[in-house]
């Protein structure tokens, strides 16, 4: 027993990735409780503090999205989207803190579209039934049926392999600059970072979930997309 908590605790045994995304998911935990200590404090009779206005931004931008596209069920979806968003995004950029990008990991990239996929699928049960979901496949003839379970099932790979093919593109470009140019590259380097980490990551997430949310909504009724007050 002492073997395996010895073992287990072991940190050598985790891949760099896997302990990587670990160190996110910690910190952006701790960051979200903490702002929501804070944000409770906030008086909404008053001026809304400049340092607040950011997050709502990004949160408000976010659910306009999902509510034009998704409709009266979106608040079921946005602290999903929202959630894969700073996760994809700080995962993009993590080796600005020095840590190894999750996401140029083929196998993370695939948790995350798998887990979308889940989600897009428990929208289209959601708004059209069990028995409707399942006739979908029929449209618009039974003929479909093998390509359209095709289509579904290559969804998640389509936005893996977008994601990490991305991704790890930026990671070579990079290393092709400073294995060319050697000790010249040092001065270009941080902009070349600049550019790939954070400008390319906030690309790349947006695709993510752009995508996610279309795919979403092409699985809803248009009738649950009309969005009421």
């Amino acid at each position: 027993m002492a073997d395996f908590w010895q073992s287990f605790c072991d940190l050598s045994t985790i891949s760099k990735p896997v302990l990587s995304t670990i160190i996110i998911t910690i910190v952006l935990c701790i960051i979200c409780i903490l702002l929501s200590f804070k944000i409770k404090k906030v008086d909404p009779l008053k001026k809304t503090p400049l340092w607040l206005i950011p997050f709502m931004m990004i949160v408000d931008m976010i659910n306009t999205f999902i509510k034009q596209n998704i409709g009266k069920r979106w608040k079921s979806y946005s602290p999903w989207f929202l959630s894969i968003s700073i996760f994809i995004f700080i995962s993009n950029m993590s080796a600005v803190f020095l840590l190894e990008n999750p996401t140029g990991y083929v196998m993370i990239t695939l948790a995350l579209a798998v887990t979308s996929f889940f989600v897009i699928q428990s929208a289209g049960i959601v708004s059209n039934g069990f028995f409707g979901y399942l006739k979908g496949f029929l449209d618009p003839n039974p003929i479909m049926l093998p390509m359209n379970i095709i289509s579904e099932f290559s969804l998640p790979i389509s936005l893996c392999l977008r994601l990490f093919g991305n991704v790890i593109s930026g990671s070579v470009i990079a290393i092709l600059i400073k294995g060319f140019f050697g000790w010249f590259s040092i001065p270009v380097m941080p902009f070349i970072n600049i550019v790939f980490d954070i400008g390319f990551g906030i690309i790349q997430t947006a695709v993510f979930v752009i995508l996610s949310i279309i795919f979403t909504s092409m699985k809803i009724k248009e009738e649950d997309k009309i969005f009421s007050l």
